[in-house]
């Protein structure tokens, strides 16, 4: 049993992984924050507007909830 379980784990890990890859941002500047530039180093589609509507406390930077909450929101879908 806990071979199937361990199998099913590795599979559902490697099957996530590229398109959780696809949408990692780096924090270049190792600031904790994240800029225009760094998003769109990961997602090109990302338009200053959307960046200003995840950018919820108008600082001109996503922290790492904002980032959070914009992707689950759908708010970088293009």
């Amino acid at each position: 049993m806990k071979t199937v379980v361990s199998t099913v784990a590795l599979i559902a890990a490697l099957t996530a992984a590229p398109a959780f890859a696809e949408t990692m941002v780096s924090d270049t500047d190792g600031d904790g924050l994240y800029s225009l530039e760094e998003v769109q180093a990961a997602m090109e589609d990302v338009t200053e507007e959307m960046f200003a509507a995840a950018d919820t406390d108008g600082d001109g930077f996503l922290s790492e909830d904002e980032l959070a909450a914009a992707e689950e929101a759908g708010t970088f879908d293009a």
